[in-house]
């Protein structure tokens, strides 16, 4: 698996987030009633300037972190 760089804005190191896929509890859809269900997602972030990527899967987002503008 590919391992994270730096953050692009600020140098800090970048941590990976997971979220499965789930439904929300029956009290929150009634609260949300537009909140759609999580198909699962996952993202990279800095813990030093909070910049973020989403992405629908760990791969992806790894990818488009470590993506820069000097890449091929």
């Amino acid at each position: 698996m590919n391992e994270l760089k730096t953050c692009p804005f600020c140098g800090g190191r970048a941590y990976i987030e997971i979220i499965p896929p789930h439904t929300h509890s029956e009290w929150l859809k009634k609260a949300l009633p537009d909140l759609p269900d999580c198909e699962g997602e996952a993202y990279v972030w800095c813990r030093e300037c909070y910049a973020s990527v989403p992405a629908k899967n760990k791969d992806k987002a790894i990818e488009r972190w470590n993506r820069r503008a000097d890449n091929d």
